[in-house]
């Protein structure tokens, strides 16, 4: 179980510094995180009869165009038995200007999960969180310091308690990841985009369990692998 945590920081890790070399508009800081999930769900499953698809490094395209109620959805990862979609998992990493939007990101992830659990398949979410994180401004200028904190995180607080059977907007499993920088922004003047990128690049991050406690049982926070047993079993259960 520690192997896999491990694991998946260091993916998290190289999920971040892609982001610094290639930009926010690039898929390719999502492709060895998004791979890991699948494979990680691969081995956990274990079954030969299923696929398992997502954005993998090295190669074009691998999202799966899945039927919600009331329109078709890319998601992130899936899981299939021939053409039927057994389960599927949306991952979202922020890294900049937070709470500018984090109503959207929240709002948008409970469409997306309506959409898809209306149509009868389950649906999992990911959010990884910087604690702490740069604000830019439309020039890429570091106009302030945002620190993630209980306020921020009261939403999802409130998602973990949501019965998922009453509730079909709340994912059926959450995995909420709060990783720090092992530096502080706070502490060195950093203007702009460029100057936080070559600072960060060699900087390690690690794992924040400030806000283990706060969560119920919907959402399960900073544990990656007790995530996937949870995937696994409820789509072992169909």
């Amino acid at each position: 179980m520690q192997n896999v945590n491990c694991a998946f920081l260091d993916k998290v890790k190289e999920s971040f510094r892609l982001y610094l070399d290639t930009g926010a508009r690039s898929n390719e800081k999502l492709k060895p995180i998004h791979s890991f999930i699948a494979d990680a769900l691969k081995q956990e499953l274990n079954d030969p009869e299923l696929t398992f698809c997502s954005l993998r490094p090295g190669q074009r395209g691998g999202e799966k165009s899945v039927a919600g109620r009331y329109m078709d959805k890319n998601v992130d990862i899936a899981v299939c038995r021939g053409n039927t979609v057994l389960g599927a998992v949306g991952f979202k990493f922020v890294m900049s200007n937070y709470k500018q939007n984090s109503n959207n990101y929240f709002e948008n992830m409970l469409g997306e999960t309506a959409n898809i659990r209306c149509n009868r398949i389950p649906y999992f979410q990911v959010l990884v969180l910087l604690k702490e994180l740069p604000y830019y401004d439309n020039s890429g200028r570091i106009t302030r310091t945002e620190h993630i904190n209980e306020h921020n995180l009261h939403k999802y607080i409130k998602l973990s308690e949501d019965n998922i059977e009453t509730f079909f907007h709340t994912p059926t499993k959450t995995l909420i990841y709060v990783v720090s920088l092992s530096e502080s922004l706070s502490d060195h003047h950093i203007a702009n985009k460029a100057q936080y990128n070559e600072f960060f690049r060699d900087k390690d991050l690690n794992v924040d369990n400030e806000f283990n406690d706060l969560f119920q049982s919907g959402v399960v926070i900073n544990d990656f692998a007790k995530f996937i047993k949870k995937v696994a079993s409820y789509i072992n259960s169909i």
